[in-house]
């Protein structure tokens, strides 16, 4: 009998202890954080490239700032456009975003340079200037109030139009072309013949299904997640200009944290910024591939078609320094090209 007792007695301690442990872990892992970063981001939830923010990186801040910093995302513009999410920040309202197009030149003003038309001619090109590019970049954006986390290559963007293929200036004469790029996408669209229309991005879509604007240059993951390729008659692949994407953090925000968390995400982000760039990459080509086998015509332009659309857009370097980038800027990027196309024998 007292055997039985002493083993009651061990167990209910065990037990006990047991309770105590499990309830402790909870609370643990449901330690309070200190900090809150809020990031908004147009990128639908759909997207694997933006599971990949809202877990694997969420997750590794928590992480590494032993669960103090917490990271909250707003999808799919419901903070509204990327130029919202710039104001917010400036007041906390928003504490990060990941931003494309005018936002980008807002937060890092120079960037757009990296978006002029027939710049690039592969992604190789891309990386090797956007690698080099990025101390210049991060000096930029970290003067005008944001910390540069990570930069994106979001796509070659393509031609989009419900009505025609796009594959002259004649054809942009007709259309009803958008712009949600900014005064670069308006003066390049303009020198192809277009009287570009602006839209913001959440009124894209609805915009096209009214009939308001019936053409654009869009990412090809984007244009998939917003279900606009079930009414869109042509898709014109040339790859007009590449698209970069920002990950940023407001400086006030940043230097909130300890400077030890401060280093350990910065440790975070060149395997995550590869990742994001090979996952983009992979959505957008397979995000072309599925809206051509659904029905899109691809349109095709011999040589010669493209060389009108070349000297048509290659004014548009010069004429924009001093408007939308530093000839400075300029000068770095097609000193960078030169060298990687003397390295590997390609002409400018």
């Amino acid at each position: 009998m007292m055997r039985r007792e002493r083993f009651y007695i061990l167990a209910c301690v065990l037990s006990g202890l047991f309770i105590v442990g499990f309830c402790l872990s909870i609370l643990m892992a449901e330690k309070k954080p200190k900090y809150i970063w809020k990031f908004g981001t147009l990128g639908q939830d759909t997207i694997k490239m933006v599971s990949i923010l809202t877990v694997d990186l969420t997750g590794d801040i928590l992480k590494v700032t032993n669960s103090e910093l917490k990271c909250v995302w707003y999808m799919g513009g419901v903070m509204g456009d990327e130029e919202d999410y710039i104001a917010k920040m400036r007041i906390n309202q928003l504490q990060g975003a990941l931003i494309t197009g005018t936002a980008n030149a807002m937060a890092c003003p120079g960037i757009s340079v990296m978006e002029l038309p027939f710049l690039f001619n592969n992604w190789d090109e891309v990386d090797y200037v956007r690698n080099r590019l990025r101390p210049k970049l991060s000096k930029i954006a970290e003067k005008n109030g944001f910390k540069l986390l990570f930069d994106a290559g979001v796509d070659f963007e393509h031609f989009y139009s419900t009505k025609l293929p796009m594959k002259t200036p004649e054809d942009f004469k007709k259309s009803k072309m958008l712009s949600w790029h900014g005064p670069l996408e308006v003066e390049v669209l303009k020198t192809l013949g277009a009287s570009p229309i602006p839209v913001n991005v959440p009124e894209i879509v609805p915009s096209m299904r009214a009939g308001v604007v019936d053409s654009c240059i869009s990412p090809s993951f984007w244009w998939l997640a917003a279900q606009l390729y079930t009414i869109t008659k042509y898709i014109n692949p040339l790859p007009i200009r590449y698209d970069p994407g920002v990950f940023i953090v407001s400086m006030s925000a940043w230097n909130e944290i300890p400077l030890e968390y401060r280093k350990r995400i910065m440790k975070l982000m060149p395997p995550l910024n590869k990742k994001i760039n090979q996952e983009l990459r992979k959505v957008c080509k397979d995000s072309y591939k599925a809206m051509i086998t659904y029905g899109c015509k691809e349109v095709k332009m011999i040589p010669e078609e493209i060389e009108v659309f070349r000297k048509r857009t290659r004014p548009v370097w010069n004429k924009m320094i001093g408007k939308s980038y530093s000839k400075e800027m300029l000068d770095d990027v097609l000193l960078l090209l030169k060298k990687y196309r003397t390295k590997k024998k390609v002409s400018m």
